[in-house]
């Protein structure tokens, strides 16, 4: 799973005045040991990602929601005009009214939510992972092998990329862009703000 949020991350231009990412993580806690200011170059974000270790428990999406609604895109850290993504990438997610009242509260704040399934194990509803996303942007994956080669290049080149907007001047062109057990998240702005919000437990 880290291999592939750094297969995405590499994909961007990683600096304060573009893409920022962090890295959320949750089991039965929820804690986010990379933040959108915690580093400003790529090299040293794969070195990070790489170090983070496994929480066990269960699946606290909603946990995880919030902490990013609230902590990680929070309205005195992410600037005004950011394009703001978040992808869920998942081995267990579940039909649950929690999760959608926070996720919707989470899209109705402009962001866009984006999910990745790996079905394999078949513990992912398929159907709620959809209807938690934004336009129903979901790409589902059998196993965790196949994270790099059936989703990073969707998301980072469909679903992870959005033309910046100035508020005072004319638009910039979008970013060029091309994306293991886990739930991830992406984000833009000036050019962009970018989230991995990603849950480690048993793999």
């Amino acid at each position: 799973m880290l291999n592939f949020v750094s297969e995405v991350v590499k994909q961007y231009t990683i600096n304060p005045s573009c893409v920022r990412a962090a890295v959320i993580r949750y089991g039965n806690n929820v804690d986010a040991p990379i933040q959108l200011n915690s580093y400003s170059d790529i090299n040293r974000l794969v070195q990070a990602i790489g170090q983070i270790h496994q929480l066990g428990g269960r699946s606290n999406l909603a946990a995880a929601l919030r902490l990013l609604q609230t902590r990680i895109f929070a309205s005195n850290i992410v600037r005004s005009n950011a394009v703001q993504v978040a992808i869920i990438i998942t081995d267990q997610l579940q039909s649950n009214p929690q999760i959608l009242s926070v996720a919707n509260i989470v899209k109705s704040q402009g962001i866009t939510i984006v999910a990745v399934g790996i079905t394999g194990p078949a513990r992912v509803d398929t159907d709620f992972m959809y209807s938690i996303t934004s336009n129903r942007w979901a790409i589902e994956v059998g196993d965790y092998n196949q994270l790099i080669s059936g989703a990073r290049n969707t998301i980072v080149q469909q679903y992870g990329c959005f033309p910046y907007t100035s508020p005072t001047t004319t638009p910039i062109p979008a970013l060029t862009s091309t994306s293991d057990s886990s739930t991830g998240m992406f984000s833009f702005s000036k050019y962009s703000y970018y989230i991995s919000l990603v849950r480690l437990s048993g793999r």
